[in-house]
């Protein structure tokens, strides 16, 4: 039997990472991991304040071998082998239903954000196979002991009891503290019958997967003469959103040829299946089924995923010996790409507790802090998420409650970045810019059950939204040198 300071269930990026940073701090880690890498897995797209994070966390532990991941130049630089995206910012691109894709005045079915400079400075898509593979191999290069195919039964008397089988082999540790990052899974809430969340304001499923020889939209958009002179960037090296009446599809494409896309759907669950729901979005929306005309699914081997609810999550996030990683605490939609950049700041805000306070009194009162953080953070997303969706059939309303997410997004870089700041991620901890979105979501919940308005009450919400914003709009939010083309937005490097 082996005793260890701290066990981490799950060897996604998040559960290695942590397990090296405790190492980093003296204590005695251990991470099991059920499957074995290289996996497939979802949730691939990064954001400035994700290199920010990374790049001061392997700073300040040092990691230097995470640093070239902060940006797609150095990425490329130094680990060429591993698969990435670029990505300059977020583009959009409303449609409606059984009909080509159409601009119109002043980019009103467009809207592109650029989150960097340059190719060189531009964030990433995170090919998750071989960066999992990557964080996993530095884990076994440390002194962390790592577990992969490894099945464990857990109990809580005292200390933990870890218990199961690898390989034929009986496993048999003993753990003060646990760590959960299996995600969905949710090993340790399961074990101690944590209850589960249910008030979400978001209500939406998805199904995705990995394709090859998806058309480029750029190459769309030339094939039907459509003018993107003014563009900030390409509008494939993004986080490509598809707005459509029921939800939106999402296109991250990576350096290896493959392209990451899934629809997202903001309805129930149904029992029709993940192919035929496919079959019938793009037959309903010819300018997308145009760029998987030649495509295939290549990943994962059993097909296309389909998911029952998104949104998730646990009551408590941490015990007095016992957290959850963000991705296991609760989850709430893909929209924002905020799930790498939320696990970074969970992760920095859990071992920093480690750090200050691992065998003192003072560390059970740090760990309810952190479960509240946890709490408020996904809230303040869910929010932000649901009055995306509340808008999705009026693409001007749309464009507006995108800039809450952006508006929340440089108000935390600038916070951190340059002022020295710790706010909760995405300023959840700011009373007043809460409010502002509770404000918003309350008006765009009654446009949504009225219907129908004409371009005057438009206008006079869209005002509305820059008079909330206006505290937080350090960017120039809703006066873009062209309308809904925005060529920067991020804090300065």
């Amino acid at each position: 039997m082996q005793h260890f300071d701290v066990v981490i269930l799950g060897a996604g990026f998040g559960g290695s990472l942590t397990a090296l940073l405790l190492d980093r701090i003296g204590l005695s880690v251990a991470l099991i991991n059920r499957g074995r890498h290289p996996r497939f897995s979802i949730g691939e797209s990064s954001t400035p304040i994700a290199g920010y994070l990374l790049k001061s966390l392997s700073e300040e532990y040092d990691l230097p071998q995470f640093q070239p991941f902060c940006k797609y130049g150095t990425w490329q630089e130094s680990y060429p082998h591993l698969a990435c995206g670029i990505k300059r910012g977020f583009s959009y691109f409303s449609h409606e239903p059984d009909q080509k894709f159409q601009t119109k005045l002043e980019h009103g079915s467009e809207l592109l954000v650029t989150a960097n400079h340059s190719d060189l400075l531009a964030d990433t898509h995170w090919y998750r196979a071989d960066v999992d593979h990557f964080f996993a191999e530095e884990v076994q290069k440390s002194n962390v002991v790592y577990l992969d195919q490894t099945e464990v039964d857990l109990k809580l008397s005292g200390e933990w009891s870890i218990r199961g089988e690898r390989m034929g082999d009986r496993v048999d540790i003993r753990a003060a503290f646990l760590i959960d990052a299996t995600g969905a899974a949710g090993m340790v809430p399961e074990a101690l019958g944590i209850e589960r969340k249910t008030d979400f304001q978001t209500n939406s499923r998805a199904l995705y997967g990995h394709f090859k020889n998806v058309t480029s939209w750029r190459e769309i958009l030339n094939q039907n003469q459509i003018d993107q002179s003014d563009y900030p960037f390409d509008c494939d090296s993004a986080a490509l959103h598809h707005v459509l009446r029921e939800g939106w599809m999402w296109q991250l494409r990576f350096n290896n040829g493959i392209a990451s896309a899934g629809f997202v759907l903001d309805s129930v669950q149904n029992e029709v299946s993940a192919e035929q729901i496919w079959g019938e979005l793009l037959n309903r929306y010819p300018a997308i089924q145009s760029q998987f005309n030649g495509a295939s699914v290549i990943a994962p081997e059993s097909g296309l995923c389909i998911t029952n609810r998104l949104q998730r999550g646990w009551k408590v996030c941490a015990g007095e010996n016992w957290a959850l990683l963000p991705h296991t605490a609760g989850f709430i939609d893909p929209l924002h790409s905020t799930g790498i950049a939320h696990t970074l700041c969970g992760i920095e805000r859990l071992v920093e507790r480690f750090k200050k306070y691992w065998g003192q009194d003072e560390f059970t009162e740090a760990l309810a802090a952190y479960s509240e953080s946890i709490q408020t953070e996904l809230a303040l997303i869910d929010e932000l998420v649901s009055c995306c969706y509340r808008t999705l059939n009026h693409f001007d309303l749309f464009s507006v409650s995108t800039l809450f997410y952006f508006a929340a997004a440089t108000s935390f870089e600038h916070l951190r970045c340059l002022e020295g700041e710790r706010p909760l991620f995405l300023c959840a901890d700011d009373a007043g810019f809460k409010q502002a979105i509770r404000d918003w979501l309350d008006l765009v919940s009654r446009f949504q059950l009225e219907g129908d308005y004409d371009s005057d009450e438009i206008k006079q919400v869209v005002f509305k939204a820059e008079q909330l914003l206006k505290p937080w709009n350090r960017v120039g939010l809703f006066h873009p040198r062209s309308s809904n083309m925005y060529h920067y937005t991020a804090a300065p490097e």
